[in-house]
């Protein structure tokens, strides 16, 4: 496992009315541009959500996982949990133990390998977490 390989942490699924946010933390050692970010797919009990049902929140920004290659302005800081937000027909109830796996595909801009090819990072983690927090 490379340097910041790890998005999960226990602290990382939030309740909400309408389903999870899963908070994850930046799988490199420094902050990157989020359109850094290449991809990202989730399975909730082992069943992949689609990716068009996926969102992403980044401070009061929301965005599409498709949406995210075109955010060259905004920086995903080392400190900043980027939230991705999962809709379910049941909500976990709190301290609801759920099996969730996330996996985020990086380019990573300032290591070009070749014209227009880049060093990539693939972070998947796949862990059981504890539903926590007022629904919002």
């Amino acid at each position: 496992m490379a340097t910041g390989d790890t998005v999960l942490t226990d602290d990382s699924l939030v309740r909400r009315p309408d389903g999870l946010g899963i908070a994850l933390t930046v799988p490199w050692y420094r902050s990157l541009w989020l359109s850094s970010v290449s991809d990202v797919t989730v399975a909730v009990e082992g069943r992949e959500v689609p990716r068009s049902d996926l969102r992403v929140e980044l401070g009061e920004r929301t965005y599409r996982v498709e949406e995210l290659a075109d955010q060259w302005d905004v920086l995903w800081f080392i400190q900043d949990r980027l939230v991705v937000v999962v809709p379910l027909a049941e909500p976990p109830a709190e301290g609801q133990e759920v099996d969730v796996e996330v996996t985020v595909d990086l380019r990573l801009p300032y290591m070009q390998i070749a014209p227009q090819v880049y060093v990539t990072n693939h972070a998947s983690n796949r862990r059981s977490l504890v539903a926590s927090g007022v629904p919002r």
